[in-house]
């Protein structure tokens, strides 16, 4: 395995390169990074790294004097320069130095590096093997450092390992923690499913070394940390408690916080957290996990973006398990909503329901049977014609979202949005609308969401090859032309707005993939979505 550091003194420059790909997989592993030659060169001559990747133009100490300062020192030392377009005669230099090769920071893509590395470990064996005659062996993935700490984590968590065997375990595995003011967090991926569709090209594994590596670059290095991964969505950091710390709950709060909100502006994903006591000994980390995990339970009552002690959710009353059955008054309220059919009036009533059982102190599960009661009361007065429509493009029925939903607001929310459309979807029911006006009454409410033909077509149980036909002759455009134009015409305001960066507007208006998305807004309006935002705001400008 072959030693790698990164020297850059823009932040988000060195996670970007990092997380982008598993390092281990190429045989090269990031033992260090540094924010200017300065500290790479200290870094560099106590770690010994085989490849450094070096920006040129950094605060202290640039690239090009810390090329020639660790080659005196380091003589198998390669060195690859990141470059801006305008700095390539420091390039020039560079290469006279030593350097092995430049990188173009615009186009620095998972390909180039992959071709980077390889050329760089096929030069650092045949200068290994010249020297032992010793062929290469390939490295075994499956024992990489990080599996071994994961692997040892879980018999931690499931007590199949005694504290002796630990002590010994972390030892052999150099665990970065020391037994005595431990900590232990979890986080979680807030809406994971959601997430995951946003990572299907290049895969999960992308997402978990792009946290990992972030959380490495962000805790403070006063604090002794430990960063397991348990599966795409869940992340447990173990840490001792700096000495001299005032209160334990402010600094684990400060520094949860900070990574949640590095995350979020890194990576564009909401993260919770459960965050247990403080203990003392290997052999309480397991109660420790569990009391993090209860922390995190509570988020369900609290919402996502949290950070939760387990501290506080001790002191907190206890929560019961209540019937799920509604009272009279409740069941004739819900008959006079039916009848009136006010939404507004029906958000009040449900605001209802939320305080009796926050004032009772139900749990998770008698307030998920809460839901569904009331949903099956609203159903009961539906007509058979209402109650056959699909009022979602999702695959789940609205039971199923209560039942999923993975915090008490979504749940509510989710409530509303059904009761309204039960509410309207009852009064329309007698109106006579044709496929093709159903069809873009469903496009203009769902443009955001994943809706095809196909899906569309199937909640008004129409055959798609004919609702296209009749789309095309009723409105005189196809269906995905329609569907292009609204979500277009809504990535217009959004970037007008000037709230949201393009990468999430292309999200907001239904195109997951941002690449995607562009070529499609150029098609259609001639620019791309960073160069129609910059013309309509010169165009605003010359008119004031």
């Amino acid at each position: 395995m072959y030693k790698l550091m990164i020297v850059d003194d823009e932040l988000l420059m060195r996670v970007g390169i990092r997380s982008m790909l598993n390092w281990e997989e190429f045989d090269f592993c990031v033992v260090g990074e540094a924010g200017n030659g300065k500290e790479g060169l200290e870094l560099a001559l106590e770690a010994s790294p085989d490849l450094i990747i070096t920006d040129i133009k950094m605060p202290i100490m640039d690239g090009l004097k810390l090329i020639k300062e660790a080659s005196l020192a380091l003589k198998n030392c390669k060195y690859v320069i990141l470059s801006n377009f305008d700095e390539l005669h420091y390039v020039k230099e560079a290469l006279k130095l030593g350097a092995v090769d430049y990188l173009i920071k615009s186009e620095i893509t998972e390909t180039s590096l992959i071709e980077l590395l390889t050329k760089i470990r096929q030069k650092l064996q045949s200068e290994q093997n010249s020297l032992t005659n010793v062929p290469f062996v390939q490295h075994d993935y499956s024992k990489s450092l990080r599996h071994l700490k994961d692997s040892f984590f879980q018999d931690i968590v499931s007590g199949f390992i005694s504290e002796k065997d630990m002590i010994t375990k972390a030892e052999e595995l150099h665990f970065r923690i020391r037994s005595d003011r431990l900590v232990v967090i979890k986080f979680v991926v807030n809406y994971y499913e959601q997430v995951k569709r946003k990572y299907i090209e290049k895969g999960e594994k992308l997402l978990r070394f792009s946290i990992v590596n972030i959380m490495e670059e962000i805790i403070p290095s006063k604090w002794n940390k430990e960063i397991l991964v348990e599966s795409s969505s869940e992340y447990w950091v173990i840490v001792n408690l700096p000495s001299g710390s005032g209160s334990s709950q402010v600094d684990i709060n400060k520094l949860c916080n900070k990574l949640l909100s590095s995350i979020k502006d890194f990576m564009n994903l909401s993260l919770t957290a459960g965050v247990s006591t403080t203990v003392s000994g290997f052999r309480f980390l397991r109660k420790a996990c569990q009391e993090a995990e209860s922390a995190l339970r509570e988020s369900f009552f609290t919402g996502s973006n949290q950070v939760l002690f387990y501290e506080n959710l001790a002191q907190a009353p206890a929560r019961y398990e209540i019937n799920g059955i509604l009272s009279p008054q409740q069941q004739k309220e819900i008959h006079k909503l039916w009848v009136s059919k006010d939404v507004k009036e029906a958000e009040k009533f449900l605001e209802m329901v939320r305080l009796d059982l926050e004032a009772k102190r139900g749990d998770e599960n008698s307030i998920r049977k809460h839901y569904i009661t009331v949903m099956e009361m609203l159903h009961s007065h539906m007509t058979r014609d209402t109650r056959g429509s699909k009022p979602y493009l999702k695959e789940e029925s609205p039971y199923e979202r209560v039942l999923r939903g993975e915090y008490w607001e979504d749940i509510h929310q989710e409530m509303l949005t059904h009761i309204a459309y039960c509410f309207k979807a009852d009064s329309q029911i007698m109106q006579e609308l044709t496929y093709a006006d159903l069809a873009i009454q469903i496009i203009d409410k769902y443009y955001a969401e994943d809706i095809s033909l196909q899906s569309v077509a199937g909640q008004i149980n129409v055959n798609p090859s004919y609702l296209s036909r009749l789309f095309k002759q009723e409105k005189g455009e196809n269906f995905i032309s329609y569907l292009t134009r609204v979500r277009i015409e809504h990535a217009k305001t959004y970037l007008l707005s000037r709230e949201l960066k393009v990468y999430e507007i292309a999200d907001a208006v239904g195109y997951h993939n941002y690449t995607y998305f562009s070529k499609i807004f150029k098609k259609v309006v001639g620019v791309t979505p960073e160069e129609y935002r910059e013309l309509e705001l010169e165009s605003r400008l010359s008119r004031e």
